[in-house]
């Protein structure tokens, strides 16, 4: 083990990044079970606290790339330095086959925008499970090398747009990110990397 393999790494792809990541805290908000988590956010917001701020609670973000803080201010919030180890383990990403099959694919959406893009790529409906294959595996790689850009935080949470390519086009897709780096898609096309 080298002296900067807690600091840096090399992903599949070849591209370096920072191993420094953290998890954000604001107290007694657990990261699971998820219906725990909505009742405590809601009476900590009954109490005064910023339900954006709960929001991100045990979120991880790479240290270069988080939420200022604090976010208003009487914030809480805290960032606790997190082993690599830690985000490569727990990390993980939830692409459903719903958002291709249902959203992208829908008759209802056939000849306008995005249907319009995979289908000129080469995509139908029958490639839905192969696309939530494929933009989990190369969102997760993307979101634990800390390539994301933060989108809207509000109390919903953290919005990331993450690179994904398909047949060499090159774009972001559209995330939420959730406690212990679950990252989900909220849409598979989010716009063209400039």
């Amino acid at each position: 083990m080298g002296v900067f393999d807690e600091l840096i790494g090399v992903n599949e792809k070849g591209d370096i990044f920072s191993k420094n990541w953290i998890e954000w805290e604001h107290f007694m908000i657990p990261n699971k079970p998820q219906w725990l988590r909505d009742i405590l956010r809601n009476l900590m917001a009954l109490k005064g606290h910023c339900l954006t701020c709960t929001s991100v609670d045990g979120c991880y973000f790479i240290a270069s790339n988080m939420p200022e803080r604090p976010l208003h201010p009487h914030c809480d919030c805290k960032q606790k330095g997190i082993s690599y180890s830690i985000v490569q383990t727990k990390a993980h990403a939830v692409s459903g086959i719903e958002k291709f099959r249902d959203y992208v694919f829908a008759p209802k959406h056939f000849g306008k925008g995005k249907v319009a893009l995979f289908k000129e790529w080469g995509y139908t409906i029958d490639d839905s499970e192969e696309l939530r294959n494929t933009y989990a595996e190369q969102a997760l790689l993307a979101y634990k090398s800390g390539q994301y850009k933060r989108k809207k935080l509000d109390e919903h949470g953290q919005q990331l747009a993450i690179p994904v390519s398909l047949n060499a086009k090159k774009f972001y897709s559209g995330w939420m990110l959730r406690p212990e780096g679950e990252i989900v898609l909220i849409t598979p096309f989010g716009g063209w990397i400039k």
